[in-house]
Order: C-alpha cells, then structure tokens, then sequence
C-alpha cells in the first residue's frame, strides 16, 4: 500500500500553490526551486526515467537531485545534461546483466590463459594460508567503466554542485554503517558506490573509506534535498515495503528483505520531507529484473501522469519566478592527452606492467577507446579486484589520469579445479596450482594434475616481458589406449582374424620456447623439445611377430616454428572468429629403441596447418567451418604421424578428430580435412549442431590414398562445469556415439 495517493496529493496540492503564491508576492520575485529525490531498487529504479520523461513534458525544472543506488546512477546521469530521451535509450540498449556479469571480452584474454587455461569451473586464491572469496558477484568494474564514458563531459568537475543540475548520492560505510553524502570527487566512482547492492556488486574505496549501496541506510534522502534550499520537492519512491512470507520463495527476495527492514523505516521517516510523491507500480519486480525495461519505464511515466495537473502547475509556478542560474556542461575537451600519468604504488606488479596493458602511450596521446581497452585488459588480466581511474586538470591546462588498481587478495596464489568424462579418458580430476612472480618477477607457472582413469599432468612456467620476446617452458605426460585399424587383416595360427589392435600409446614432452612476437590472441615463435614416446601393444604376445606392424618407442629432439592466433568469441560454441594454428617441425630420431632400426638417425618433417571460422548468420544460427593440412616426410616418426578418429579435443601433436570413428583408428603420414557445422542456439545455453566432415589420408605403410566422409548430429549444453555434449558420427568406415562433460584438460 502506498503512503500518499497520488489522487489524494493531487486535491490538496493547488492549495498548496496558492500559499506559496502569496508569500512569494510579498517576498518579490525569487527563483522558485524543486528538487528530486530517486531512490533505490535496484532493476526497478528504470521506472526513473520514464517519471523524468514525463517532468520533462510537463516543463518542470529540475535544480538539485539526491539519490541513492539506482537512483544514483540515473539521477547522477540526469545531472550531468543527459535527457530523459537519451537515458530512455541508453538502459534500453545496456545489458544490465552482462554488465554485472563483469563478462570481459574473450580478445582481451592474455594469451597465456588462451592457449594453456580456460578449463578450471572453480578456482580459490589464497593468501597467507586463508582462502580469499569474492566480496559480490560482480566486482563492478564493466558498470564503472559504462558510468564513467557517459559522463566524460563532466569528468573534470570534482564538485557536484557545479554540475549542469547540482546532485548527490548516498552510500553506506560497511565498516561503520555511516551513511555517506558524496557530493564531491569523481562523480562516476559515487555513482558505482551508491549503487553496490551488498552481495551482487562490491563496496569500492572513496577517501579510505569502504563504501557500498547508499541504500541501506539513506534509500530516499528528501531531507538532504530539502537543506540544499530547495521549495519544493518532489519524490520518486520504487520501494515496494516488505513482503509477506509467502512471498519470500527465493534467495534474492531473502537478501533483500533483510536490507530492507532499516531502509523501510528511514524511508518512512524521509517522506515527510516531500511536496510531490510519485510511486510507480513496481510489485513483483526483482532487484535484478533489467530486461523488464520497457514495462518498467512505461510504469514510471503512467504514475506521473496521474499528477500532470499538479506538475504544470509547478512548471507554471517556476515560470513566474527569476530562474536561477544554469550551469552548462563543459565544452567538449580531449582528455585523452595525457600530460602526467599516476599509478599507485604496488610491490607486486610494477607501474610499467601495467602501463604496457594499454594500446595508445601514456603518458601522451591515447584515444579514449585504447584508454578503456586498456583497462579491460588490465581487468581481463584476473590479477585485478577493481581498476579506479581519476581524470584531473591542473590549473595551467594540463591534463592527468590517477590509476588506482587494487589487486585481488591472493592473486598470485591461486588453486584451480575441473572435472571432466569422455569416452576415451574416462573420468578425470584436474587439479591445478598457479603461481605468480615465482622465481622472476612476471613469471606464471601453473601445474595440472589430472588423476583418474589415466594419469596425466601439464606444467608451464611463461615469463611475461612485455614488448620483448617471451619465453616459456613445458612439460607434459599423456598416455591412452588407440583402438588402431590394421592395413590389412590379421590372420594368427589359431585362424582368428584381427582388424584392430589396441595400443598403448604414451607421450612424455619436455619443451622450452620464444614468442617472438604476441598479443593478447596471437603467437608466433620458436619451440624445442625433447620427446620420449612409445607405441605399443602387447595384444598378439608373440602369436603373429612378422605382420605388417610395429611397436615403437623412442627419444625424438624437434626444433619448430609456430604460428597460433585465436580470436573466437569464447572457446566452446563460438558465435564468431577464427582460430589458426601452423607449425613446421623438424624431428631428429636420437634413439629408437625398437621398431624399423633403419630409420634411426634420419630426419623427419612436418608441417601442420589448421583453420577454424565461425561466423553468426542471425542471432541463434552459427555457421562453422574447418580445415587441416599436413605432412610428415622424410623419418615418419611416430609421434609425428597423423592418428584420426573422434570427438576428442584434448590434442596432442597429430591427433585429429573425425565424426564416425574412434580416437586414432586410423594412421596417416599426408592428411586433408575439411568439415561445415550449423549450430543452432534452442535455448539460452542449449545448442543442436549439423556437421558434416571428409578427409583425403595416405599411408606411407599403404599403397594408394584413402578418403572418408560423414556426418553427425550433436546437442549440448553450456554449463559451469564446461560444455556437455551427445554426438553421434556416421561415416563410410562405421560409426560411433561420443559424450563428454566438462571443460576439455
């Protein structure tokens, strides 16, 4: 129930008017001043900006704002010389939700955490043996980043009551529970603080203080408007009081009514404080309903047309009074030259670290797009809780930027987890341990441990220089089963006939590498590694010791060069992008312990190209295509040689899938691939995919060339844990069913 009817405000109101008339009569002419109050609510604070579509049409002047939490943000836009039109526009094109999701673009990702991490669901850090959670859901910084571009043409008014429309908000010190008035400073940032909602969005630091969501305790500050001298005020109120305990079935109506029990009193103690009070219809809407924001919005301007009578009646009022003066917004500037450039002190990670995340010069010339790229980059790092950035302007006209990154508890130490089954390793555990600046500064080294049905671990040390060359060292174990096919039919003394051994196939790799060039989605560089690998089976035991195959084990020295450049849009069900890899080995057999002993000692060459595209036809159909060249010459080593059959994505040297076999069923040593997908998006997370693939073989051990085709259907499912997938394969040499859950390791 609301606390003033609109209908019952509306009788009284002209009374009112006629009161203020005659004082003003014998006071003479003075400026007649409203204020607006916008409080808090969370998605349902959008109902704002239809009451100002509405203030606007009726001529009503505003000449101060307070707000707190969603009414920050849209009163603190509304002050800065946005129209209610232009707001209308901006929240209607915003996705609130991605915003908090704090969703940075996958481009940004350093190329470290492209190429050897994006498999890990869950992941702690740790700081002196405490296990360091997030203060929210979202650190807040995309929103910040959003607040601070749309209000670029105040950024250097550190007063706010200089601004076009003089405004304050309200915020909350967690540490006390004080509430806040910030009137001063930078004016984005106060936006971002009254509006942290405990749990979704995280308190940031203003003045040392710990500042979060001005509504829990000031959601409506009338009085505080009231003292800035106005007349009269008006009031936008999007509480919607406490709910019965039938209605609290959910999580975030729990959390919300909990912070509303003081906000509700405070509220009721604020009201008095108002002339004007408009309550749009916002029952049943949640904190985080954004996507309501048509309906939100058009309710906000149908209850301001219940006063319309009474707000031309302002208007009319302030027309007959001296207006008082008005402030415009700055002339368009270039701030984006920068002449000083501050960085916070940090021990951990150095100025010039930080500085090389952003693609124009600072200090010096840095359009405004390479300034913000630069700060997703810097967050994008994952090193980073928040990125605040001050704008400022010394009185002889130099331009100047604060940064202010404050790093995450723990960021150096991080422990990481994953899980995964598919039909070839079965179930398995990832464990991983990541640290930074071990041993050298700039340095990451991560160790996986992959534990169930086949062991396996990785280890990557990659040291970070910036614009110099990199380098970086691995080392991997890897060992499976390969259900190989035979060239040609097995026929052993006891007239059994086998077209298909099971091999074991184990890969020890030990790498050191240069990127001589890198980027955030590209490498190009030099490798060497030393590799002991063994093919075997032990399947016959003696029963068939002349047939045309061989058990292989062996040491193998490799000195490549590679090419690896991957600019898809997320890494499973892409919508966009492409990803290339090319490499050209030369592989030097240093001892083959068994197999063909002619070969020892020969070179072997390999080149590999591969090429993926996606491209998005409409908003739920994606269209992919893929393609892989290679050829081993010379020593047809064995690790070198192309293994082709299913769905496996864990890749290592030449294994290539292929819909309608198993994992490495067959062997080449020349291989061409080519498949088209059409995936369809079903729901938000869930897709159903068309492919179809072919590919041209040649066996060094066979006489003449081998093609096979086929297609499959494939539904999966986007999830936390990684994708989960049914596939099924057909293709002129059988066919195969393929599931797997979880992220690829």
């Amino acid at each position: 129930m609301k606390i003033v009817a609109p209908i019952l405000l509306s009788l009284f109101f002209p009374a009112f008017l006629l009161a203020q008339n005659s004082a003003s009569s014998q006071l003479g002419q003075q400026p007649y001043r409203v204020g607006l109050v916008l409080s808090g609510g969370g998605a349902k604070g959008y109902a704002h900006v239809g009451v100002l579509k509405v203030l606007e049409e009726a001529g009503v002047r505003i000449d101060y704002i307070g707000g707190a939490s969603m009414g920050a943000i849209v009163g603190g836009l509304y002050a800065s010389s946005w129209s209610a039109a232009e707001l209308d526009s901006i929240l209607k094109s915003t996705d609130m939700g991605a915003l908090l999701e704090d969703e940075i673009p996958r481009d940004v990702t350093p190329v470290f955490e492209k190429f050897n991490g994006e498999k890990y669901p869950f992941s702690l850090s740790v700081k002196d043996g405490k296990v360091g959670l997030p203060l929210a859901y979202s650190d807040g910084q995309l929103v910040y980043n959003l607040l601070s571009q749309l209000t670029a043409r105040v950024c250097f008014t550190d007063d706010f009551s200089q601004l076009p429309i003089p405004f304050f908000c309200t915020g909350t010190d967690v540490s006390t529970g004080e509430s806040m008035m910030l009137d001063h400073g930078n004016l984005a940032l106060a936006m971002r603080a009254s509006g942290a909602f405990p749990g979704l969005i995280s308190p940031v630091e203003i003045n040392y203080r710990l500042l979060s969501d001005g509504g829990i305790v000031n959601n409506f500050p009338a009085k505080e408007v009231k003292e800035r001298g106005m007349d009269l005020v008006i009031g936008v109120n999007v509480e919607e009081g406490l709910l019965g305990k039938n209605d609290l079935n959910s999580l975030e109506k729990l959390i919300t009514q909990i912070g509303s029990f003081q906000m509700n009193a405070k509220s009721e103690e604020q009201l008095q404080y108002c002339d004007v009070l408009i309550c749009p219809d916002v029952v049943g809407v949640g904190l985080t309903d954004f996507e309501l924001a048509d309906t939100l919005i058009n309710r906000g301007e149908r209850s301001a047309r219940e006063l319309w009578d009474v707000l031309r009646d302002i208007a009319k009022r302030q027309k007959q009074s001296l207006p008082p003066p008005r402030r415009l917004p700055n002339p368009t500037v270039n701030p984006w030259k920068f002449d000083t450039v501050c960085v916070a002190s940090n021990k951990k990670i150095s100025s010039e670290a930080i500085l090389r995340n952003f693609p124009g010069k600072l200090s010096g010339l840095c359009p405004e797009k390479d300034f913000y790229q630069g700060i997703t980059n810097l967050y994008g790092s994952g090193d980073y809780q928040f990125i605040g950035y001050q704008f400022f302007k010394t009185p002889d006209g130099r331009y100047g930027i604060d940064l202010k990154p404050s790093i995450n508890q723990g960021h150096d130490r991080r422990f990481r987890a994953g899980l995964h089954y598919d039909n070839e390793y079965k179930s398995s555990v990832l464990l991983n341990a990541t640290f930074q600046n071990l041993l050298l500064k700039n340095s990451i080294a991560s160790l996986d441990l992959i534990l169930g049905d086949r062991f396996r671990y990785n280890f990557y040390y990659y040291l970070d220089r910036g614009a110099k060359a990199d380098y970086g060292i691995n080392s991997r174990l890897n060992y499976n089963n390969v259900r190989f096919r035979l060239p040609e039919p097995l026929i052993l003394p006891d007239s059994n006939t086998i077209d298909r051994l099971v091999f074991n196939f184990l890969d020890f790799t030990n790498e050191a590498y240069t990127h001589l060039v890198a980027g955030s989605n590209h490498a190009f560089g030099l490798s060497g590694e030393v590799k002991y690998y063994k093919f075997s089976t032990n399947q016959l035991q003696g029963n068939a010791e002349d047939a045309p195959f061989f058990d292989e084990k062996g040491l193998y020295l490799t000195a490549s060069t590679f090419f690896k450049k991957d600019t898809r849009d997320r890494r499973y069900f892409p919508r966009s992008g492409t990803l290339t890899s090319m490499f050209g080995r030369v592989i030097f057999p240093a001892a083959v312990f068994s197999g063909d002993e002619g070969s020892r000692g020969k070179f072997g060459y390999n080149i590999d190209i591969n090429f993926f595209a996606a491209q998005q036809l409409s908003e739920r159909i994606v269209f992919g295509s893929s393609t892989s060249v290679g050829g081993l010459m010379g020593e047809k080593a064995a690790p070198y040689r192309y293994y082709v059959g299913g769905n496996n994505l864990n890749i290592i040297n030449n294994f290539k899938p292929f819909l309608g076999l198993s994992l490495g069923e067959l062997a080449a040593t020349k291989f061409a691939y080519g498949s088209l997908y059409l995936q369809r998006r079903i729901l938000k997370n869930q897709y159903f995919s068309l492919i179809g693939n072919a590919a041209l073989l040649k066996n060094a051990f066979e006489a003449g060339s081998r093609f096979i085709y086929g297609m499959g259907i494939s539904y999966g499912l986007d999830t936390v844990l990684g994708p989960i997938e049914l596939t099924y394969g057909s293709s002129n040499e059988g066919g195969a069913l393929y599931f797997n859950l979880g992220y690829w390791f």
